[in-house]
């Protein structure tokens, strides 16, 4: 509290605005346009945009606001702000403003996208973005640190190449400017972005809050205070990665002959939760031996062990807040590198869902040297179950200083941001909530209602990414944590002023970030430009309609479905079918007209549809605009991630 008391006094010594009312702004056409700021209480307070004015006082908390008329599209202007002194904004446009946010897919920059080329070479100066600073909060700011900046040949590599997609689109079919206030954070989970009084009314979201008001009323907030409590955590018997283990496969003298190769960024099996060892061999000349003193991994899920030449140099473990998604770059102390053969080796282990490398390939270096290629590996060990006479296993201590837990986020990173006037949100998140899917239907819902809420603005447009195919495809799997997580995103996309894009089709098996970033950001852009621009275009891929028992087929019918067929001519693929008995199994399909007939001689009168329900469904249905057809079931029976809260 002393914090935003401190804030709020520095705020009201003179004139000040937040740092998003600043050169190359883009400000909403079409809508009374909210400015706001702070200034001695009492002052009049007079802006100036254009041929527009508004006028307001300073009220006595030091907070002014004004709202300038609607303004068709133009610029470029002054913004010019009168009170107890002037500020002047320059290069000021009126277009539309659009807010990207999510996890590490939206935060992906254009640097790292397989059109980075094609994407400098057509900047445009009237597409902006402003990157919100990351900010963990728990109390609400009123401020955020970042800068308008226009996009050009050597500034877009730093865009959020999601929302840069999706503002090139709109430009190119506009030709308006386009502002895009970018705020998200790699590896976050939904409620870091959401209020915990909005979760704590919902019975789904309930035990999310709970646990949040008794952290904020008891955890431990400094690092230090948290690994003490973590340490003494571990010592109860809760067992331990970092346990007793042989250490022999870290040696230089090891032999590694019948190990696996292991393409990086690897990602441990969908089934596999435990311990994997990983060794490279470098050869190295003397000078690089004496010169490199660092080595990068990127971020490993959960936790390692990383060695060089027998030599632990480094470990991220559970005592360091957001340990499953922390980047790992260690020192390497002089003399343990040698000229010629050295060896790294990392003891990698994951305790939950998804595990291994975050990627991207480019990442792994030692020193300035790429080391992504010639790895292996060999399992150590499955994940051991907690000792028999342990009792319950214990909750871990959370801490308070960490983007995921709930609310900091939404303080520190959006809340600030409003009542900015805008057109809506793109949201891609969703990977940090997939073990929790059936919660994330509500919690997402609830987000977007938060956000509706403090931003005044009604229900303003909000699309959603859903997630792209992911890991290691499997014939045998009818059941999935990401299908049930597509799933709530689907749901909560049919919702008022809500969308949802499918990128089925884009994913890779070993890399949780596709860097095709173009085709999400032009098919959120597709669901604007239909919903919001009046376009008459395609908008969506095929869509489940409804279902029809014909004997021994069962027929679904598309709507969106026009020029339905395969990208590779071939059958339909990813359709499962269930009898009586309860057992899936893939269908035949065919396609006729908007509909798709299934079928299978193992099952004489199919009751229920799955369609692309795996992690990475290997799908080829499309309509004629190309766009992949959306995943869905017509089950209702309950899923795998029902009960987890």
């Amino acid at each position: 509290m002393l914090l935003a008391c401190t804030v709020a006094i520095a705020q009201t010594s003179g004139l000040t605005v937040p740092s998003f009312f600043s050169d190359h702004m883009v400000l909403q056409r079409n809508k009374p346009m909210a400015v706001w700021g702070w200034d001695k209480p009492g002052r009049n307070v007079k802006v100036t945009l254009g041929d527009k004015d508004a006028f307001t006082i300073v009220m006595p908390n030091g907070r002014f606001q004004a709202m300038l008329p609607s303004m068709p599209a133009g610029g470029p202007y002054e913004l010019k702000i009168e009170g107890s002194e002037t500020k002047t904004i320059s290069d000021v446009w009126v277009g539309e403003v659009w807010i990207c946010s999510g996890q590490s897919n939206m935060e992906w920059v254009t640097a790292n996208t397989l059109d980075r080329v094609q994407a400098q070479q057509e900047a445009d100066p009237h597409i902006r973005m402003f990157t919100v600073t990351k900010k963990i909060s728990n109390t609400k700011m009123t401020d955020v640190m970042g800068t308008w900046i226009p996009a050009a040949s050597n500034t877009v590599d730093g865009f959020s190449a999601v929302g840069y997609a999706f503002a090139k689109k709109l430009w190119r079919e506009l030709k308006i400017p386009i502002g895009m206030i970018h705020t998200s954070w790699g590896g976050t989970a939904a409620e870091a972005w959401t209020s915990i009084d909005v979760m704590a009314k919902d019975p789904m979201t309930a035990t999310i809050a709970e646990r949040a008001k008794v952290s904020l009323q008891g955890a431990p907030n400094g690092l230090e205070q948290y690994q003490t409590a973590m340490k003494a955590w571990q010592e109860k018997g809760v067992p331990d990665f970092f346990g007793p283990h042989s250490e022999d496969a870290a040696k230089s003298d090891f032999d590694d002959s019948g190990w696996s190769a292991a393409e990086m960024p690897f990602n441990f099996p969908n089934d596999f939760d435990g311990t994997i060892w990983f060794r490279k061999e470098v050869t190295l000349s003397a000078s690089q031996a004496s010169s490199i003193n660092s080595i990068s991994l990127g971020g490993i899920d959960d936790v390692d062990m990383t060695y060089v030449n027998g030599q632990e140099i480094g470990r991220t473990d559970m005592t360091v807040p957001n340990f499953y998604s922390a980047f790992r770059k260690y020192a390497i102390k002089a003399g343990v590198l040698r000229e010629g053969r050295n060896v790294i080796a990392v003891r990698a282990y994951d305790g939950q869902g998804p595990g291994g490398f975050a990627g991207p390939k480019d990442v792994l270096k030692l020193g300035d040297m790429s080391i992504a290629d010639g790895w292996k590996m060999k399992v150590e060990g499955p994940k051991q179950a907690p000792l028999a006479d342990a009792g319950a296993q214990p909750q871990a201590p959370m801490t308070t200083n960490d983007p995921n837990f709930p609310e900091t986020l939404y303080n520190g990173m959006l809340y600030p941001l409003a009542p900015y006037t805008i057109r809506g949100a793109i949201w891609y998140q969703g990977e940090s909530n997939a073990g929790r899917a059936v919660q994330y239907q509500s919690l997402l819902a609830d987000m977007i209602k938060d956000w509706r809420t403090i931003f005044k603005q009604g229900d303003f447009s909000f699309y959603i990414v859903q997630l792209a195919n992911f890991m290691a495809a499997d014939p045998n799997q009818f059941d999935s944590a990401w299908a049930e997580l597509r799933d709530a995103q689907e749901m909560v996309g049919q919702q008022k002023n809500n969308g949802v894009s499918t990128i089925l089709d884009i994913g890779e098996a070993n890399d949780i970030h596709p860097r095709n970033k173009r085709d999400v950001g032009e098919r959120l852009a597709r669901i604007a430009l239909f919903k919001d621009y009046k376009q008459t275009i395609e908008w969506q891929g095929p869509r489940f309609e409804k279902v029809a028992n014909a004997g021994s087929k069962i027929v679904i019918t598309f709507s969106h479905s026009d020029g339905l067929k395969t990208t590779d001519g071939k059958a339909p693929r990813a359709f499962a079918i269930v009898g009586a008995d309860k057992k899936w199994r893939w269908a035949g399909a065919t396609i006729k007209g908007s509909t798709v007939e299934l079928s299978h001689p193992d099952i004489a009168a199919p009751i229920a549809v799955r369609y692309a329900w795996q992690d990475n469904p290997q799908v080829n249905l499309v309509n004629s605009d190309g766009l992949p057809a959306m995943p869905f079931r017509t089950d209702k029976w309950p899923l795998t991630t029902a009960n987890n809260r």
